[in-house]
């Protein structure tokens, strides 16, 4: 089993600090020699946990001065990096939960087949989510898997709900990098129904595929994402 970087670890405990209101917005966080000294880390490691939390508007800095919990931030996801449902959401204190609709191994269509790069007769295992917020039907994710990157994950209950956690931490695999696009569609009968509204309604249709350090792809996934819960990037100049 791989154990999860500590710059994660960090970045998720500052953040569910900040959520629960034990850091309040505008208190000044401690600096990376205490954060690195009570975490048993690295100053670097420290700088990559905090980096994070600028990134998801969480914390700003201040030039000479320190990192300051920030006063508001945007509902949203965030692309910034590859990371699972729950942690593109972590800039808002929203409780995530998952629920699983469809689990089964089976051959792939031709489209699914040639991105995973594998043959229509093959086995995948195919996970369909739906991802709520605050109880609330926020997207729709199709998820498939090569068979042999992850055998019995259709069967398993997820690492916390999140399958990337459960690829890394259960599976082993290094996850490296996604291929993605974005689109507006109007939602189909089927995707309407499982995420509570009527066919018709706009939508953010993404696909996905994720690759492993070797360059293998390990997950291809089409998304319905509703309106409400807008994808967020920030854009740093050269």
């Amino acid at each position: 089993m791989q154990r999860r970087p500590m710059y994660r670890v960090i970045n998720e405990d500052l953040a569910t600090q900040i959520h629960a209101g034990q850091l309040s917005a505008g208190e000044q966080l401690p600096n990376e020699h205490e954060l690195a000294k009570k975490y048993g880390v690295s100053r670097m490691t420290v700088r990559q946990a905090l980096d994070i939390l600028v990134s998801d508007d969480l914390v700003s800095r201040r030039q000479g001065i320190g990192t300051f919990v920030s006063e508001q931030s945007r509902r949203g996801r965030r692309l910034n990096r590859l990371r699972s449902f729950s942690e593109e959401l972590a800039a808002s204190p929203q409780h995530v939960s998952s629920e699983v609709v469809r689990a089964e191994l089976v051959n792939p269509p031709s489209d699914i087949a040639a991105a995973l790069a594998l043959g229509t007769d093959d086995s995948v295992s195919r996970l369909t989510r739906v991802r709520r917020v605050n109880g609330e039907p926020a997207a729709l994710q199709d998820a498939w898997i090569p068979y042999a990157v992850a055998p019995g994950i259709v069967r398993d209950p997820l690492v916390n709900n999140s399958l990337y956690r459960t690829l890394t931490e259960k599976h082993g695999v290094d996850l490296r990098w996604a291929d993605q696009s974005m689109t507006a569609t109007l939602l189909e009968k089927e995707e309407a129904d499982l995420l509570g509204t009527t066919p018709g309604v706009a939508a953010l249709y993404g696909l996905r595929t994720t690759y492993s350090a070797g360059g293998q792809p390990v997950e291809y996934t089409r998304g319905w994402t509703l309106p409400d819960f807008p994808l967020l990037l920030r854009i740093d100049a050269e």
